[in-house]
């Protein structure tokens, strides 16, 4: 198990969980289009873009890797 801060919120999920999975566990909703859960995750249509602390921008919450001491922000405010 791994934990990860996303919108402020403590979260402790399995290692190899996307982004996307770890929010859904804790009850954290992050829209998605192209998402399917029998399908492996694409990342193309970017609805589920969230901001990950150090990154260089925004990441897909469908396909980047949940790890260790990540801090999440999934309300982006764009100029």
């Amino acid at each position: 198990m791994i934990k990860l801060t996303i919108d402020g919120q403590v979260i402790e999920t399995a290692a190899g969980s996307t982004l996307l999975e770890a929010a859904q566990q804790a009850g954290v909703t992050i829209p998605t289009l192209c998402h399917l859960a029998d399908l492996t995750p694409e990342g193309a249509c970017r609805v589920c873009v969230v901001e990950v602390e150090g990154a260089r921008g925004l990441v897909t919450a469908c396909t980047y890797p949940a790890s260790e001491g990540l801090v999440v922000r999934t309300n982006v405010n764009l100029p």
